[in-house]
């Protein structure tokens, strides 16, 4: 069974490389069919990480949702429409199914066939040698396609008097068959989560997908599970350090890249040790990594900072998305978003379409209040703009600028420092 390794959406350099270092250590391990994937655009910090290291990055996928074509049944045959009834019928027979689908010479559906709606014309000409194709076939009323949803399709395919549904591609052309019976069946993935637990802060579809696994250092407010799973989390400013840390449990040496990747996380999450999460762990793991890899963890913080300034690569949408976090707490539901840049003159000239692109996100996913942090690693101190609920903005503790933001001296960590202020502001 193929099996996801996966970041929260407006994914962050920690979440990215954590997710690709676990899927090399569980290959390692045993585990058959492992992905490391990435919830959403990947990173341009990221990027540059794995061009550094000379590896491919991960995928970037949309979502997991089931799909029509991860349930086709592989094993029920399609019929051509040249073939002759004879052959058609004995292969019928021969998988004891009730119908078949038949396609043309192009491959395109054209009808099922099945032995009922063939008794006439037995009874009347005693001649099964014919084409299929000149046969009377009967058409299902659902003809699914293969980038069908299954939540979209089940219920209306449920309650459908046919067994057999034919699978298209957006052509028309056959794909294959679902049978009724697969919607009973488990999904055919299932995931492994990093640098998060919130199913809200996932990629879209998780909620349908088992989750076997979850390595975390984030607060932990994740959903029942039928089965136990394997769960790490710890007080760490790093996912990749708990990752480093599973490496070194299970006696298995990283090599050289995922060493590097390992400390590109470590370095981005922490900001190179100055964010007040930083641990004693997660300086000790890099300097193990630095041993393995080669390369100096100021030398790789200073590569990723080479990259162009996201206020400058993105747009004001893609900028307020790349790295955000979406909450439901004391009766509100609100955005956390972050980025990191070293010229605040920038940030304040483009504080006018940040704005305007955070009051239609506001408005597009029903949000009371959303906020930018806007964070300065090099002077170690945030901005904050934030638009939405006036009482929650009145309550928090920091001072409003000329430029109309509110100035976070030494607040470097949105888990640590941000978000606690926001909650305490919501009681």
């Amino acid at each position: 069974m193929k099996t996801y390794i996966c970041g929260h959406r407006n994914p962050d350099v920690d979440s990215v490389t954590s997710a690709y270092a676990l899927a090399d250590l569980r290959r390692r391990t045993g585990m058959a069919d492992v992905e490391a994937i990435c919830a959403g655009r990947l990173p341009d910090k990221a990027r540059w990480v794995f061009e550094h290291f000379g590896v491919a990055p991960v995928r970037a996928k949309r979502d997991v949702y089931v799909r029509v074509r991860h349930l086709i049944d592989k094993n029920l045959p399609m019929i051509d429409s040249s073939s002759s009834l004879v052959d058609a019928l004995r292969k019928l027979e021969s998988i004891g199914e009730s119908s078949l689908p038949v396609r043309d010479s192009e491959g395109k559906f054209i009808g099922m066939l099945s032995p009922a709606r063939l008794l006439n014309l037995f009874l009347s000409r005693g001649d099964l040698t014919i084409p299929v194709g000149r046969a009377p076939l009967h058409h299902c009323a659902q003809t699914l396609l293969e980038s069908d949803p299954v939540h979209d399709i089940r219920l209306a395919t449920l309650r459908n008097s046919h067994n057999h549904f034919p699978v298209v591609d957006e052509n028309g052309v056959l794909m294959g068959t679902l049978l009724k019976r697969a919607f009973a069946e488990e999904p055919p993935f299932r995931m492994i989560l990093v640098d998060h637990n919130e199913t809200d802060q996932g990629i879209p579809g998780l909620d349908e997908v088992p989750v076997i696994e979850v390595v975390d250092h984030h607060r932990i407010s994740f959903a029942a599970t039928k089965e136990p799973i394997r769960y790490t989390a710890d007080v760490v400013g790093s996912t990749c350090t708990l990752v480093a840390k599973m490496f070194r449990a299970t006696g298995e040496r990283p090599t050289r890249e995922t060493a590097g990747i390992l400390i590109a996380g470590i370095v981005a999450d922490t900001l190179l040790f100055q964010s007040p999460t930083t641990t004693d762990d997660d300086r000790a793991m890099c300097t193990w990594l630095e041993k393995i890899c080669g390369e100096t963890a100021e030398s790789i913080m200073a590569g990723m900072s080479s990259v162009e300034s996201p206020l400058q690569s993105m747009t004001a949408e893609q900028a307020i998305a790349s790295d955000a976090k979406t909450y439901h707490e004391g009766g509100m539901r609100f955005v956390l978003a972050q980025i990191e840049e070293t010229n605040m003159a920038l940030f304040h000239q483009h504080m006018p379409e940040l704005s305007a692109a955070m009051e239609t996100a506001m408005r597009q996913k029903g949000l009371d209040f959303c906020a930018l942090m806007v964070t300065d690693p090099v002077r170690g101190s945030s901005e904050l703009l934030y638009c939405g609920a006036e009482a929650v903005r009145r309550a928090l503790p920091y001072r409003k600028s000329a430029e109309g933001t509110l100035l976070m001296p030494g607040v470097l960590s949105r888990k640590k420092q941000l978000l606690p202020e926001v909650l305490a502001a919501l009681a």
